[in-house]
C-alpha cells in the first residue's frame, strides 16, 4: 500500500517535468540528511540522519530536462540504532533553472538496533528528493524515502522517513 503512494508521487514529478528545459552538467554531491523515521507508524516514529555521495560522473542529456545519471552510495542511522549501508543509482531531472527532482535506486545492508524489524539484512532503498538549488550549485530539499525487501523475506512491514537534505557539491573524487 505504502509502495502504490510512492509510485503514483514519483508518476506525478514525472508529468510535471515534462519540457522543462536544459541544465548544466551534474556535480559529485555530499547529501547530508535529517528527519522523522518510520513515519507511517507515528507511535514508533524516531530520528533519522543519513550521509550520502552522489558522483556527477555520467552527463546523459537524452531528454531537454534529464541532467544525467550517477552512482551513490549512503549510510543511514536512526534514534533506535538502525544502520542502513547502501549503493545505487539516481537521476537528476530539472524544472526551470533552479528546481531539481531525483529519484535514486539502491540496495544494502540493514541492522535493525532497537528498532524496526525489516524482515533481514538485505534491503532495497527507494528516495524521492524535491530541491532548489543555489548559485553555488547547493541544494536544499525534501526527500521521502522508503526501504523494503519487496516480500523477499516472510516479513515486510517497510520503513518510510520524510527528510530535510542539503547537498553541497564537491569536487569529482574520481
Amino acid at each position: 500500500m505504502r509502495f502504490r503512494g510512492f509510485a503514483a508521487v514519483v508518476g506525478a514529478a514525472a508529468a510535471l517535468i515534462a519540457g522543462a528545459p536544459a541544465a548544466a552538467q551534474p556535480d559529485d554531491l555530499i547529501i547530508i540528511m535529517g528527519g522523522s523515521s518510520d513515519i507511517s507508524d507515528f507511535d514508533e516514529d524516531t530520528f533519522e540522519g543519513r550521509i550520502e555521495y552522489s558522483s556527477g560522473l555520467t552527463d546523459l542529456p537524452l531528454l531537454p530536462f534529464f541532467r544525467g545519471v550517477g552512482p551513490l552510495a549512503g549510510l543511514m542511522v536512526t534514534g533506535k540504532g538502525a544502520v542502513f549501508a547502501y549503493a545505487g543509482i539516481y537521476g537528476d531531472f530539472v524544472i526551470g533553472d533552479r528546481f531539481i527532482i531525483r529519484p535514486e535506486g539502491a540496495i544494502g545492508a540493514f541492522h535493525e538496533g532497537g528498532g524496526k524489524d525489516l524482515g533481514g539484512v538485505f534491503e532495497i532503498h527507494s528516495a524521492l528528493t524535491f530541491a532548489y538549488e543555489f548559485d553555488n550549485k547547493a541544494r536544499l530539499g525534501v526527500t521521502v524515502t522508503h526501504i523494503s525487501n519487496t516480500g523477499v523475506n516472510g516479513s515486510n512491514p517497510g520503513l518510510d522517513s520524510l527528510l530535510l537534505s542539503y547537498s553541497i557539491p564537491i569536487d569529482p573524487i574520481f
